[in-house]
């Protein structure tokens, strides 16, 4: 679903495609840049985080699974994520996304080049969305 609404959405592909969906969530997986996504209930839980995503959060992606997505940003960022998703209600994806995050272990970085996208299933019904992080660096 991540690759397939980011083809959708920016026109172009995140990994190559092999046509095999297992091998497709392995690339995804083994991309450098760090994936998370969460669904669309209304306290949304990350339900796919890759390797890179499970290391930029101080966790293994297992930990973070099911965690509340909101966790993944300290409090004082609440309103600038709030902002986030209302621009994604608009155009389905912000581009050039940069905001603070906070690891499991409590420590503080900035994401930076984030893509998110609004993620859709094969009826098109909204699904929750993904973030894909281009860099961290350690806040201040």
């Amino acid at each position: 679903m991540i690759l397939d609404s980011y083809r959708h959405r920016l026109g172009r592909d995140l990994v190559e495609r092999s046509g095999d969906a297992v091998e497709d969530a392995r690339r995804l997986d083994d991309l450098p840049l760090a994936v998370l996504a969460h669904d669309s209930s209304a306290q949304p839980r990350l339900d796919w985080v890759n390797r890179a995503a499970g290391q930029a959060f101080d966790a293994t992606p297992a930990r973070l699974l099911g965690m509340p997505s909101a966790e993944t940003a300290p409090a004082d960022a609440a309103a600038d994520r709030g902002r986030l998703f209302e621009a994604l209600a608009e155009t389905g994806f912000v581009s050039g996304y940069s905001g603070i995050r906070i690891s499991v272990s409590g420590r503080r970085f900035m994401i930076e080049d984030v893509t998110v996208l609004t993620l859709t299933d094969a009826a098109g019904r909204p699904a929750g969305h993904a973030a894909i992080i281009g860099k961290t660096r350690q806040e201040g």
